[in-house]
């Protein structure tokens, strides 16, 4: 074999080696699902959107330049009939058009009864709020990756205990199947061994099932199809003291709030530039004209002639057919369902901080008693193991006594 071809070889392999070996932490599922989430990338995608009508809204301030062009192909001018005086016939006058004709408009709002400006602070409280919107997609991603991952986690140490709880009772059943040779134990001692069997291995394809599925969705929220690298980590350890100093004054500097915030403050912004439409509007305006009335030649220079007009345009909307009294109605309700939309939040933002909060409270506790149902269960399990060996304990209550540790460390892991 080629030296090249070793090197490649041999490169392959320990990629092979790294890729599939490389444990994936907590902290670099982070990392990943904040480069890689769609949920993310959209969130992002909208936020710049919203970032660009800010810019569309600053239209409102500058001075708007257009250029056409027109060339005629054909033509047959339109008459005006002329009777001069003192003649018997009556004149026929074409209305010469130029064939060729360059116009440059150029036309600045000076004054529109500052809904430029209204809209421009809108749109600006719209940015706002679409980064607050981002800031929130991004800590849920962070939060749903957490969650997904200690599922994950929680899920693959079930399996583990649950096939340490198989191993235990088949070592139990091959026991009892002996001590039933020699008349120690009886039938019923087999059969009840044989029934804890069957339970613990249905429960341990339950929990195998289980921890496919949580890796799954852990890989949905990293935004790819598969992934499976072992987990490494250990599950978090609950504290009542992360929620103690927790209270409802918090809820306002929640970034969804915040954007719910910004929003109603734009839509109070686009209410009050949608009411200026009885306001006059006054404009600037210019235009410069380069044309050719004389012949049909677009080349000849020489023909071409300039034109220009400057002045001051005032406008005012008396009435446009209702369109803009709707158009008004229709923000001040926007406004006032903005209101009530952050009205609703803040009320639930509310109740599910007090209902987690206490609920977080209760599972710490639980937590507690189930840690210490895992050390009076192992005690019991060893008891019963030198009981046994003494002849004062059966093989039934060390059973019982496996069964109850291993209930208990379901129970913490849950």
């Amino acid at each position: 074999m080629k030296p090249l071809h070793r090197l490649m070889i041999s490169a392959l392999l320990l990629y092979s080696k790294i890729s599939w070996s490389q444990n994936l932490t907590l902290h670099q599922a982070l990392s990943e699902a904040l480069a890689d989430s769609p949920k993310l990338q959209k969130a992002h995608s909208q936020m710049e959107q919203v970032s660009w009508k800010r810019v569309e809204a600053s239209s409102g301030f500058l001075p708007t330049l257009t250029l056409t062009g027109t060339y005629l192909t054909n033509k047959e001018y339109m008459l005006t009939d002329i009777k001069f005086p003192g003649s018997p016939v009556t004149t026929s006058i074409p209305q010469i058009l130029p064939t060729a004709i360059a116009t440059l408009s150029a036309q600045w709002s000076i004054f529109d009864g500052f809904s430029s400006t209204r809209k421009y602070q809108a749109a600006t409280y719209f940015e706002t709020a679409a980064e607050k919107d981002f800031d929130w997609s991004r800590f849920q991603t962070e939060l749903e990756v957490v969650s997904n991952y200690y599922k994950a986690l929680a899920a693959q140490t079930l399996k583990n205990v649950a096939e340490q709880n198989v191993r235990t009772l088949e070592d139990h059943l091959k026991d009892v199947t002996l001590y039933k040779s020699v008349g120690v134990s009886t039938n019923y001692d087999v059969l009840r061994v044989e029934v804890q069997v069957s339970e613990a291995r249905a429960e341990l394809l339950n929990s195998a099932d289980n921890a496919d599925v949580f890796r799954l969705k852990l890989s949905e929220s990293l935004g790819k199809e598969m992934d499976a690298r072992p987990l490494s980590g250990e599950l978090p350890v609950l504290n009542m003291s992360l929620v103690k100093n927790i209270s409802a004054n918090e809820i306002n500097e929640r970034s969804d709030v915040k954007a719910l915030q910004s929003r109603l403050e734009g839509m109070e912004k686009m209410s009050s530039a949608a009411a200026s439409y009885l306001i006059p509007k006054l404009s600037i305006f210019g235009q410069y004209q380069y044309y050719n009335n004389i012949n049909d030649d677009r080349d000849d220079r020489s023909a071409f002639r300039n034109a220009h007009s400057e002045g001051l345009q005032l406008t005012w909307n008396i009435f446009d057919g209702l369109i803009s009294p709707a158009r008004s109605a229709q923000s001040i309700e926007e406004k006032y369902q903005a209101e009530k939309t952050l009205r609703i939040a803040r009320l639930k933002a509310l109740a599910d901080l007090e209902f987690w909060k206490r609920k977080y409270i209760y599972f710490c506790t639980i937590y507690q008693s189930r840690q210490s149902d895992i050390g009076k269960s192992s005690e019991s399990v060893r008891l019963a193991k030198a009981g046994r060996k003494a002849g004062t304990r059966t093989s039934t209550e060390l059973l019982d006594s496996e069964l109850e540790l291993f209930k208990a460390k379901a129970g913490a892991i849950n």
